[in-house]
């Protein structure tokens, strides 16, 4: 997975860090480590974030993770901009479903869903290009 890690105290970021993506008006922070792990700092609208990962400048990818919702159908996987508006939310194969784990390969966006599905996603759209049952 390309991202890893959870969120520290602000506090602690000031030093060792250097900041990827932010949402200010969120507080949510993205930030490489001096070991070059990727990590968080804050949730995103109240919802925890189980990975993040910006994808340039403007755009981060967000998953946010699974418990944080009750609804059957919980399109967790987004890219968000600075701003904190969701450019796209992740096509889900099945329903219910949720996503559990995603990463960047030189093949494009890979994700995982709780039903046993791995996907290829279109990074622009978050709509599903490839599927393979893994189950």
């Amino acid at each position: 997975m390309a991202t890893s890690g959870q969120g520290l105290r602000c506090h602690l970021l000031d030093f060792m860090t250097t900041e990827m993506f932010s949402i200010p008006c969120m507080q949510f922070i993205v930030f490489r480590a001096e070991d070059g792990t990727i990590n968080w700092s804050g949730s995103y609208r109240g919802m925890k974030v189980a990975a993040a990962l910006p994808i340039d400048d403007a755009r981060c990818l967000i998953l946010l993770d699974r418990m944080a919702s009750k609804q059957e159908i919980f399109e967790n996987l987004l890219c968000v901009e600075r701003s904190g508006n969701v450019v796209w939310k992740a096509e889900l194969p099945d329903q219910p479903d949720a996503f559990v784990e995603f990463e960047m390969t030189a093949q494009g966006l890979r994700a995982w869903t709780w039903s046993c599905w791995m996907l290829k996603l279109d990074l622009r759209t978050g709509k599903i290009i490839e599927r393979e049952f893994v189950k």
